[in-house]
């Protein structure tokens, strides 16, 4: 057998539990073969569930560590990792978590996981200086439609439909756990990185918007528009103003073109 043709069926094994490579992996004295391999299969899913509950702290304390385990472990050999870090595993685990958890609890729980995939995201983000004020000083009033935004690397958006936030507060914090799940208008909220510190809000609704523009490649006068959807015609300007001014403040965009 080749070496390449070994390699798939150890994968196999340890992904889907085939029993090929067990003709080729002899026993000894101490350990048969299936103990053997079960080393390989068992840790291949117990080093997942380490891996991922730093990733998904906040699931793993509102699950419980043997539900969590349980999931990470079904994901795992579901849907086992393509990418050489496993830094960039588990992505899917809250479209996993609706499909195993009914109700309320199941949303919850994936509101959560979509949370805090986004805060490792916005964490492990490349490394950018945010745009100075001072560069759109030099801008000329002609040229203001025309600009072009790219927002900063650790930037993310996440839609939540509960109160994951409030959980995710609770499990940091080592608090009490919530009464409960709770079901809440679906709400943008906006996370992101300066130096090694996340920060997230809210979005009220004329930023979504507009930000949504913005990480579409929408030109300013394009994202003005989405603010007077909301805002009309008379608040808009101001209001665009405004929102120029606060990604600025909080180091939300990383270049401007025109």
């Amino acid at each position: 057998m080749k070496l390449t043709e070994l390699q798939r069926a150890f994968q196999a094994h340890v992904l889907t539990g085939a029993h090929e490579i067990a003709a080729i992996v002899p026993g000894s004295e101490q350990f048969d073969t299936a103990t053997r391999l079960g080393i390989y299969s068992g840790g291949y899913a117990d080093r997942l569930v380490e891996a991922l509950a730093h990733t998904y702290p906040a699931v793993r304390y509102a699950l419980g560590a043997p539900a969590f385990a349980r999931l990470v472990s079904k994901l795992a050999h579901g849907s086992p990792s393509t990418h050489f870090s496993v830094r960039f595993y588990g992505r899917e685990l809250a479209g996993l978590i609706e499909r195993e958890i009914p109700g309320l609890a199941g949303r919850g729980a994936a509101d959560l996981a979509r949370f805090e995939w986004a805060l490792a995201a916005a964490f492990d983000a490349a490394d950018g200086a945010p745009l100075a004020a001072a560069e759109l000083e030099r801008v000329e009033a002609a040229e203001w439609p025309h600009l072009r935004f790219t927002p900063a690397p650790s930037l993310q958006r996440v839609a939540l439909r509960s109160n994951a936030e409030r959980w995710w507060r609770a499990a940091c914090e080592a608090a009490p756990r919530p009464p409960g799940w709770r079901t809440r208008a679906e709400s943008e909220w906006l996370l992101w990185r300066r130096e090694l510190a996340i920060y997230f809000r809210p979005l009220p609704k004329d930023e979504a918007h507009a930000l949504a523009a913005l990480a579409s490649g929408a030109r300013f006068a394009e994202i003005c528009d989405r603010v007077t959807e909301v805002r009309g015609a008379r608040h808009a300007p101001r209001r665009a103003a405004e929102l120029l001014r606060i990604w600025l403040a909080d180091g939300l965009l990383a270049a401007v073109s025109r």
